[in-house]
């Protein structure tokens, strides 16, 4: 008599050691720390200094003879503050969970994926709420008439329109365009965009969006695919995009750089945990787990109205 497979093999169906399915956005989905460059600061708060903008646009040279006196000029100063905030989050992992999951990853390292995952989502929320939205910026359109997925939408023209605004208002050119799926998709099959380049061979998506970025005249296309579930995670999700129908159009400047313009910035302080901070301890004592302590701190800041357009409800 031989014995059953099931004898031999009591769970007849194992998990397999190399396959994980998981549902995330991916990190190109987001596009909150491109519009707002990060700067590190060296205290929770402070202030930094503009150059008022009158001063750099006026006309002072004057005529002179040999040996007359000089004309006389100048420039003043403003200034402005950021304030950071701390965020936090922990996850526990009770020591018996990690010695006997059968998680073909380590239950830290999921973990770990998991906090990295909610600070791309807080960053990319605030960002929405804070600035993508009416009576920010100083040039807007929250009622347009013709829509850029409407036969007759010319985003080419309002870009360049609004872009002109930009550089009249500030001096300077505004080089990135943010944008969510639903405006990029609309984008694509616009008209007025395909008749510029019909006869250019794309080949791959990120042709494609280089493509669209040359034909609308900025330097970066960024395009918000991340969604986030407003359902109470004892519920069925319920997941809609961070960023919708709107388009931002604006002036990005890298990092803490001297003497330009950038219509946004994160100012980030490491001792809070700067853009994010993972620590890692035991806690044997209340819950005999291994916890993962995440902390960040930031300021995402408007620093120059004039120098964004947006447009709302644009598709």
């Amino acid at each position: 008599m031989r014995p059953t497979v099931k004898q031999i093999r009591p769970d007849a169906n194992p998990l397999l050691t190399n396959m994980l399915i998981a549902y995330m956005n991916n990190e190109t989905d987001f596009v909150a720390r491109q519009a707002a460059p990060v700067v590190p600061v060296n205290e929770e708060s402070g202030t930094y200094l503009t150059i008022e903008q009158k001063h750099w646009f006026a006309d002072k040279l004057e005529r002179r003879a040999y040996g007359d006196t000089f004309a006389q000029g100048g420039y003043t100063f403003g200034s402005d503050t950021y304030k950071t905030l701390q965020f936090g989050l922990e996850h526990a992992i009770p020591v018996e969970h990690e010695a006997t999951s059968q998680v073909p990853m380590r239950l830290e390292q999921v973990g770990l994926e998991w906090l990295a995952h909610q600070s791309n989502i807080r960053k990319e929320m605030a960002f929405v709420a804070d600035f993508i939205k009416a009576s920010v910026w100083t040039t807007q359109d929250n009622n347009s008439a013709t829509d850029w997925d409407d036969s007759g939408g010319t985003p080419v023209a309002n870009i360049a329109t609004a872009k002109r605004t930009i550089r009249q208002l500030t001096g300077r050119e505004a080089n990135a365009l943010f944008v969510g799926e639903i405006v990029y998709d609309a984008l694509r099959v616009n008209a007025e965009v395909k008749a510029l380049v019909q006869y250019t061979q794309t080949g791959t998506a990120d042709n494609m969006r280089s493509l669209l970025a040359a034909v609308l005249d900025v330097q970066t296309l960024g395009v918000s695919r991340a969604l986030y579930n407003s359902a109470n995670t004892g519920q069925t999700a319920s997941l809609a995009p961070i960023m919708d129908d709107d388009a931002l159009l604006c002036i990005v400047a890298p990092g803490a750089d001297m003497m330009s313009v950038s219509s946004l910035k994160t100012f980030t302080w490491a001792p809070g945990g700067g853009e994010g901070e993972i620590m890692t301890y035991n806690d044997p004592s209340t819950r005999n787990s291994r916890v993962l302590q995440h902390t960040e701190q930031w300021d995402q800041k408007l620093i120059a109205a004039a120098t964004g357009a947006i447009w709302l409800d644009i598709v």
